[in-house]
């Protein structure tokens, strides 16, 4: 029985240790890193952390028309200041298409979603949900 308590314990502090305590910002990176599909699901996003920030990068798009450029590959999310799961965590939006640059606040709602708003000038510009594709 004392042997089967500490096996647990030790797993706990393992697992604390390798994915931060929950609500942490150690653990929101962790639940944020995959790929992301935006409200219209014209784009998919892959968040991946680096040196204490949140950057992304697309991996998949629809084409709007013949005259777009290539958006696969840019980074579309950069710096993003990882806050604990109760806060909105900050960084900036680079818009693919017309390369516009945003103040981004993202916050996690559950396990497979995403609170995203893009603001001007501290205005809200707009307001979406993203679902976790993986």
């Amino acid at each position: 029985m004392i042997l089967l308590l500490i096996f647990v314990l030790l797993a706990a502090l393992s697992a604390i240790m390798i994915f931060g305590i929950p609500g942490s910002p150690d653990y929101i990176a962790w639940k944020l890193s995959g790929v992301w599909k935006n409200q219209s699901d014209t784009l998919h996003i892959m968040i991946h952390e680096e040196n204490a920030c949140l950057h992304g990068h697309v991996v998949s798009a629809d084409i709007r028309g013949s005259n777009d450029k290539i958006v696969i590959g840019k980074m579309v999310i950069d710096k993003v200041k990882l806050n604990s799961m109760w806060q909105w965590s900050i960084g900036k939006y680079i818009d693919p298409y017309t390369m516009e640059e945003f103040e981004l606040k993202i916050k996690l709602k559950g396990t497979d979603r995403l609170k995203v708003c893009y603001l001007e000038n501290e205005n809200l510009v707009r307001k979406e949900e993203w679902k976790l594709v993986s």
